[in-house]
């Protein structure tokens, strides 16, 4: 397998990940089971991954300051505009508990606009407030400018270290540095430190597994990535969790290589994926999509949960061949 070749199930893994993310907030949001964190805690840690790994390949395969930070820009912005715009201009008022006046009157409303600049809001006024988790539109925003503040960080590395393997130790530095923060600081700490509407804490625990995703490209691990190593790493990180110390520790290097080796592997019945990448309009649109749900049949979560599918998979099949696959097409290209 050649290193740079895109293994045929990340499409897969990128819309198993959503639907991880989607199917732990439904409990959430109806305030049914806070014990499925897990569940949209790995579906984030699934897409850190693969973004690590591939954001480093996306880099090492063409250096271009600029080129990178279009291509990346193009991923993320063109369909988070369109998804804050309507957030703003359809959603908030027609749900509001506001006039219309007074709901584009109120300073909020308008500072929700900053998302669009990756500068994170959940609240427009009068949305949501009765909800079980109230005054919040959409909570999945908050991934986004971490994962942007990690790519300004492989390309700062790029710049600075104009060598592959100056390149290599600086990433594992950067893995182990993260690492080392997750467990002895992040998941613990109680203090809030914001940063451009970022909680650190948040930075550091999820961007460990991009760091790790990172690392096994640099490590050229993509050579043991098959489905055999898959099964493998399944078993060992299964048994570990009877050592819950051990696992928790395991978690950082096994969770990316069961993403990687599945993603890596060969699965026929998967192709179907690689037609279209509907994983990031899932992602932005679920947690409107399912705050409306509660909002509007509150107590009812399987029949939210069916129905929040079916309509935030409209949303990321309208967002896909009307906004980011066209946009997408204005990649430049190394010459």
């Amino acid at each position: 397998m050649n290193a740079h070749q895109e293994g045929n199930q990340f499409n897969f893994l990128r819309f198993f990940a959503a639907f991880l993310v989607f199917y732990g907030h439904q409990y959430i949001l109806s305030g049914s089971w806070p014990g499925t964190a897990l569940s949209h805690n790995m579906g984030v840690y699934i897409f850190f991954v693969i973004s690590g790994y591939l954001i480093s390949m996306s880099w090492d395969k063409d250096p271009s300051l600029g080129r990178f930070f279009i291509k990346r820009s193009l991923r993320i912005f063109p369909a988070l505009f369109v998804c804050v715009l309507l957030s703003v201009f359809v959603l908030g008022p027609a749900v509001s508990s506001l006039s219309v006046y007074e709901y584009f009157e109120s300073v909020p409303t308008w500072v929700y606009l900053g998302n669009v600049f990756l500068h994170v809001s959940y609240y427009l006024p009068g949305v949501f407030e009765g909800n079980p988790h109230p005054n919040s539109v959409n909570g999945s925003l908050w991934s986004l400018p971490v994962e942007f503040l990690m790519y300004i960080l492989v390309a700062v590395l790029g710049v600075l270290l104009n060598s592959a393997k100056l390149v290599k130790y600086s990433v594992l530095f950067v893995f182990l540095v993260f690492l080392l923060l997750t467990k002895f600081w992040a998941l613990d700490a109680k203090e809030v430190i914001v940063f451009y509407g970022m909680d650190l804490k948040t930075v550091i625990y999820t961007g460990v597994f991009f760091w790790a995703g990172a690392l096994m490209y640099h490590l050229k691990a993509w050579r043991y990535f098959t489905f055999e190593i898959f099964v493998l790493s399944l078993l060992v990180f299964l048994f570990s969790l009877q050592w819950g110390e051990v696992a928790s520790w395991l978690q950082y290097i096994l969770v990316p290589l069961l993403v990687l080796s599945f993603g890596f592997s060969s699965v026929k019945v998967l192709r179907f994926f690689n037609k279209a990448d509907y994983s990031y309009g899932l992602y932005i649109y679920a947690f409107p999509v399912q705050q409306f749900l509660v909002f509007v049949n509150p107590g009812h979560l399987y029949w939210n949960l069916f129905i929040g599918f079916a309509v935030t998979l409209v949303f990321a099949a309208l967002s896909w061949h009307w906004v980011e696959k066209p946009f997408l097409a204005m990649k430049p290209k190394r010459k």
